[in-house]
């Protein structure tokens, strides 16, 4: 049993002036996507993914906690470019900043979706652990935060 979400597919279109990421996480047996529609442009697959990836731990962790993108860039250093995301965590009484990379390597939408995980992962295991039921059955839910 794993104590991590996990990154199980990342899908972006083009719809006109319109881009939308689709992100689908697992942990466990449970399935969950978060999706996000922003303006076409150069780099809006970035801030697509990254929200798209951040709606979906938000139907993980539940309505007690709101998750919102601060930034994200591609920053060329080194053998492979990198993927870095800053977040904000609310929970009602405090706001805790966050922040993950990710090298692009094979797919770049899916570093974008990495880069959330890996600024996220170690704070979700507890929560995560005391929130899922060991026999979750398997079902896939829209993730829904406030961005």
């Amino acid at each position: 049993m794993t104590t991590r979400l996990r990154l199980e597919s990342v899908e972006v279109r083009t719809d006109g002036p319109s881009l939308e990421a689709r992100v689908k996480l697992s942990f466990n047996e449970d399935l969950h996507t978060g999706s996000a529609q922003v303006e076409a442009s150069e780099d809006a697959w970035q801030r697509a993914v990254a929200e798209a990836t951040l709606r979906g731990i938000s139907a993980f962790a539940g309505s007690a906690f709101f998750f919102s993108l601060d930034s994200v860039a591609e920053i060329r250093t080194g053998r492979h470019p990198i993927i870095v995301v800053t977040m904000l965590m609310h929970d009602g009484q405090r706001e805790v900043f966050f922040s993950g990379t990710a090298p692009i390597t094979d797919h770049a939408y899916a570093a974008a979706a990495r880069a959330v995980l890996n600024g996220l992962n170690r704070w979700l295991e507890p929560l995560l652990e005391r929130e899922m039921l060991p026999a979750t059955p398997r079902i896939e839910r829209e993730g829904r935060a406030v961005h």
